[in-house]
């Protein structure tokens, strides 16, 4: 399904699917962090609140357990938000006949109709 770290090939090596529907656009960076940054920013406070430690401790501690915990979990995310769409159909609504003309599908005939 990916290209590389993020990029989503044009077609599934495997069956053909064709992945010109797919636009998770920036959800899954936004998932990302409702999900894992939000609870880990809470536990950063608590550690600073609790221990005090001094601000070099959070360099090589809060700061690597943010990056991970944020990066990680975009990948599996965008792969999720792909497969959504794909069984939801999902198309923003009134742009069919121009997805058509600019991709050279039939008028009538949807991109997930393949």
């Amino acid at each position: 399904m990916f290209a590389s770290w993020l990029k989503v090939t044009d077609r599934c090596g495997t069956c053909g699917l064709d992945y010109r529907f797919a636009a998770p656009d920036d959800g899954p960076a936004f998932f990302s962090l409702c999900i894992v940054a939000f609870p880990l920013a809470f536990f950063v406070v608590w550690i600073q609140v609790a221990f005090d430690p001094v601000w070099w401790v959070h360099l090589f501690t809060s700061v690597p357990v943010m990056l991970i915990g944020t990066l990680l979990p975009l990948r599996p995310i965008k792969g999720w938000l792909v497969a959504s769409q794909y069984v939801n159909r999902a198309q923003e609504h009134g742009t069919g006949a121009l997805w058509s003309q600019l991709h050279g599908t039939e008028p009538g005939r949807s991109d997930f109709d393949q």
